[in-house]
């Protein structure tokens, strides 16, 4: 059995040449002034998704990597909702993805997702047929148009059909890709949870791709965008298997280097053309300067076992919550300086720079920045709605 890929180099590198590197990875996904996108859907096509557990994440991640604040305004225009989907599957969480990558990410993590829903119904002593037939039911109503969970569950639970079956077999025909989540909330900080059907709401979109053929696809899309990372970095990030990562590296048909570095004791691997890439930078490709991350932001979340790429010396749990969530965290150049987070009552960011983190440089920075970041949340905050739309299960 192969337990490591194939390597056409071995690189040792410094931790300054590490440094160097990180930033112009970080870079190449928009946080960097030379590199920002003016489309949510290329900055979810650079950053491989974008993280959306978490009501303000996926505005925080576009924020951070946009031309303008505009384009983190314009995710909740119907021109963005046609070129992303929102969709369980990396670890079983929610990320919004362009198409093509979500065809990929959902049939390369089906098989775990699909295992629990089927469980579930097990657990909750529902004959599994019933739960088909009200898959066939909630297709059905959603022949004219997607509708809202809440009103979905109303309109098929009867005397026959609890709802707990309608609420099994919505969560099924989602998992499986036969109907699609939508938030038609106008705001970051409140969702109004719809499904529609797939076929209807994106067409194009293909959730029946091989297995085998997507997950080769969205570890080497991992790597072309988050390279150089280990393998567990990249199985922690998917929950996809050893064997599942080596052998789509070992399929993908491009060069690959091992790379040693001060990040953990593991080697890490990338494309030998990216690395050409970077040492036919320019130094100002290799510094990302100030940038405010949002809660479980993917250029973060995109690791574990080398997080020292960006922690430093700097204590987790100063960066994670108690559940191993990133926290909304402040970055200088790759590293976490520090965190903020949205003072609901003010309506306003509130910044935590990190003992021995500070510097004159950030005492003059970080308020612009909170500043910038305060109007840009303001902009995009909605009052709540007097039903209460939910929340989004994780």
């Amino acid at each position: 059995m192969v337990c490591v890929p194939a390597v056409s180099g071995v690189f040792e590198l410094d931790d300054a040449r590490a440094r160097q590197l990180w930033n112009w990875v970080l870079g190449r996904q928009g946080l960097a002034d030379h590199r920002k996108f003016s489309s949510v859907a290329d900055i979810a096509q650079a950053s491989l998704g974008l993280h959306a557990a978490r009501l303000p994440s996926p505005f925080a991640t576009v924020l951070a990597r946009s031309k303008t604040p505009d384009v983190a305004l314009s995710i909740f225009s119907s021109d963005s909702r046609e070129l992303v989907t929102t969709i369980r599957c990396m670890r079983k969480t929610l990320h919004t993805l362009p198409l093509p990558l979500a065809a990929a990410a959902h049939a390369a993590t089906l098989h775990f997702r699909e295992r629990d829903a089927l469980r579930a119904i097990t657990n909750a002593g529902i004959s599994p047929r019933l739960v088909l037939r009200a898959v066939d039911a909630i297709s059905g109503i959603l022949v004219d148009g997607p509708l809202f969970h809440r009103e979905i569950e109303e309109r098929l639970t009867g005397p026959r059909r609890p709802v707990a079956t309608v609420r099994l077999a919505l969560k099924l025909a989602w998992e499986r890709g036969s109907l699609s989540y939508v938030n038609d909330s106008l705001g970051w900080n409140r969702e109004y949870r719809m499904f529609g059907l797939t076929k209807a709401l994106y067409p194009e979109l293909d959730m029946t791709v091989d297995r085998a053929k997507a997950t080769g696809e969205l570890v080497r899309e991992y790597f072309e965008r988050y390279g150089p990372a280990t393998l567990k970095d990249v199985m922690w990030w998917s929950a996809l298997s050893r064997t599942a990562v080596v052998t789509a590296l070992a399929e993908s048909g491009r060069d690959w280097v091992e790379m040693r570095t001060e990040w953990c004791d593991a080697p890490l691997y990338m494309y030998r053309d990216r690395l050409a890439e970077f040492e036919a930078s320019e130094q100002q490709e290799r510094v990302t300067g100030l940038n405010f991350l949002a809660h479980e932001d993917v250029a973060l979340k995109a690791y574990f076992e080398s997080r020292r790429r960006y922690l430093g010396a700097l204590p987790a749990q100063r960066a994670f919550n108690q559940i191993g969530e990133v926290l909304p965290t402040i970055v200088q150049d790759g590293q976490v300086v520090g965190t903020w987070s949205w003072d609901v009552a003010k309506r306003r960011v509130t910044t935590s720079i990190a003992r021995g983190y500070g510097s004159a440089e950030l005492s003059r920075e970080v308020p612009r920045h909170r500043e910038r970041l305060t109007e840009a949340l303001r902009a995009g905050w909605v009052e709540p709605l007097a039903d209460g739309p939910s929340a989004i299960q994780r």
